[in-house]
């Protein structure tokens, strides 16, 4: 005979989670202000509270100098981007970038040239040379732009005023900006003398000679240290004519009143694949792409700001890690007092940003001076702006919500 137990009665389950309520979470908020326990506890553990403070510090560091890498890198590729004369600009077929030297050819822009809207079409050619003069150690590579003098395709400072210089043929201007490997080049041409300087070889080996005649500001990029600038009769005489069937890209004018997106369609219709036509911000936004996307430096500086970001997590959970397990009795009385889980969220979130502000402080100090270091001698354009203080902040500040709500918290809320 089967013998049947009686049935127990059924027990309500404990919620592990804490029932969401704002109006909860206002009051403990205000409770955590007035009664600053998370602050109190940093002082009395004052190793953890300086290690942790050490640690956040070195944290900011590296987040502040990867997004002034990135920053820099991304700025100095779209310089030429930036000084584009027009309404679109004409770029071969799937243009990527101008430093992998994609050409545009001279029958594909005759096809938009006769299109009666456009009333400009200006081109614009891009490679790289050796030069060198006295002033210099050795040879060095330079990227050179070439320009129709008579409807220049980019407006840089210094150009206008010595356009006029390029007619001769032969004569080119220097990037004052450029890295300091070329000597007192630009410090000499600045001052209005022509200065001599040897370009690459030709057919038969020997130097070309070219004449630099005033400066302009363009800046180097990460691949090159400098630039020149020249007319295109200059680059025909110098380089050799068969750049001049291949510029890089076409900066093109639209009529008072063309609608550009429509003409842009329209182009591209009648190209047919051939070249493409785009506005001036899709040409930043996919030299832009190009380098976080299919070069190494844009997941270099992804990989750098995410280890940041977890030294400071790391370094955050360290404090309160040490803070909970110490006081875990004292948790406990204030729980059988009645504080309830968000004022213990709220306490620990306090612990996170006693740490964070002192730390972004002085890393930021810090980054200031390597950011000004850095541009002395690299000339990316690497600043302080309120986007790499606002992101480093921000990554802090999650970093600090993700660790208030980790398990050793719920261990001393959750559990009590």
């Amino acid at each position: 005979m089967a013998l049947s137990l009686p049935g127990l009665p059924s027990q309500p389950s404990r919620r592990w989670w804490p029932r969401i309520s704002f109006a909860d979470l206002r009051a403990a908020a205000r409770t955590a202000v007035s009664m600053p326990l998370g602050a109190q506890q940093l002082r009395r553990q004052r190793t953890s509270t300086l290690l942790s403070l050490a640690g956040v510090t070195a944290s900011l560091l590296v987040i502040f100098a990867q997004l002034g890498i990135e920053r820099a890198v991304y700025y100095s590729a779209v310089r030429i981007h930036k000084a584009v004369i027009g309404d679109a600009v004409l770029v071969p077929a799937g243009f990527k970038s101008l430093q992998l030297h994609a050409s545009v050819s001279a029958a594909v822009n005759d096809v938009v040239a006769a299109n009666p809207s456009v009333i400009a079409s200006s081109p614009f050619w891009f490679d790289v040379m050796s030069i060198y003069h006295p002033g210099m150690n050795a040879s060095r590579q330079i990227a050179w732009y070439a320009i129709d003098v008579e409807a220049p395709a980019i407006d840089i400072p210094g150009l206008r005023e010595n356009l006029y210089k390029l007619r001769v043929v032969r004569r080119i201007l220097f990037d004052r900006d450029s890295r300091p490997y070329f000597g007192d080049l630009g410090e000499v041409a600045g001052k209005g003398d022509e200065i001599t300087v040897l370009g690459p070889p030709d057919s038969r080996q020997l130097l070309r000679e070219m004449f630099v005649v005033g400066t302009v500001a363009v800046g180097p990029n990460v691949v090159n240290d400098g630039a020149v600038v020249m007319s295109m009769d200059t680059m025909v005489e110098a380089l050799g004519p068969w750049y001049s069937e291949r510029p890089v890209f076409y900066a093109l004018k639209f009529a008072p009143g063309t609608d550009h997106a429509a003409m842009r369609d329209s182009l591209n219709r009648t190209l047919a694949g051939r070249a493409e036509v785009i506005t001036r911000d899709e040409f930043e936004r996919r030299e832009r792409t190009y380098w976080s996307r299919e070069t190494p430096v844009g997941y270099i500086t992804d990989l750098g700001f995410a280890m940041g970001l977890m030294i400071g997590m790391v370094f955050i959970y360290y404090a309160q890690y040490q803070i909970i397990r110490f006081y875990l009795p004292e948790y406990a009385i204030l729980k059988s007092l009645g504080y309830d889980y968000w004022f213990f969220l709220c306490m620990i979130g306090q612990i996170g940003a006693a740490i964070i502000t002192p730390a972004f402080l002085v890393a930021f100090t810090f980054a200031r001076l390597v950011y000004g270091v850095a541009e002395a001698t690299l000339h990316l354009g690497m600043t302080m702006g309120l986007r790499e203080m606002t992101v480093s902040l921000v990554a802090d500040r999650k970093s600090t919500r993700l660790n208030s709500s980790h398990g050793y918290i719920s261990y001393a809320v959750f559990c009590l």
